[in-house]
């Protein structure tokens, strides 16, 4: 079920405010822990979509197509699907990605696919022609 559906301008001046909406409505699900790993995957997440999601599949910048994002409860946990219009990723993204310790934490680029793939419970990639699709899971566990 959605809890929260929203569209975003591909602009980085936007990840933020849609990070903490996202946020806010995942807190009583997450614990404090949990919600640190959410906002970091999130944040990362969007900042690739905006920043590799802007051309389309001709080449072309398309900035006026929003970056959809959507945060939905399920039986395995709280997911958030993004889908950009830009141009197809490769399938294998998210494979063979730098283990956590080997992240460069303070280094400007490059760190976010590791960060994303380790911050998340399970993690989905669909590359299609004109968008991309990923869906992040993160299981809930609450504190007592």
């Amino acid at each position: 079920m959605p809890l929260l559906s929203l569209e975003m301008r591909p602009e980085l001046s936007e990840v933020d405010m849609v990070v903490t909406s996202l946020k806010e409505a995942a807190g009583k699900a997450l614990s404090e822990m949990k919600l640190a790993t959410f906002e970091i995957a999130l944040s990362e997440a969007l900042t690739n979509a905006v920043r590799h999601g802007l051309a389309s599949s001709e080449g072309s910048v398309a900035p006026d197509q929003p970056i959809k994002v959507t945060l939905s409860d399920s039986p395995r946990g709280l997911l958030i699907e993004i889908i950009d219009a830009g141009t197809q990723g490769p399938e294998d993204l998210y494979e063979d990605l730098a283990s956590p310790d080997a992240i460069d934490l303070m280094a400007e680029s490059g760190r976010g696919l590791s960060l994303i793939r380790h911050c998340v419970d399970d993690l989905t990639f669909e590359p299609a022609p004109g968008h991309n699709r990923l869906e992040l899971l993160f299981h809930p566990d609450l504190e007592t």
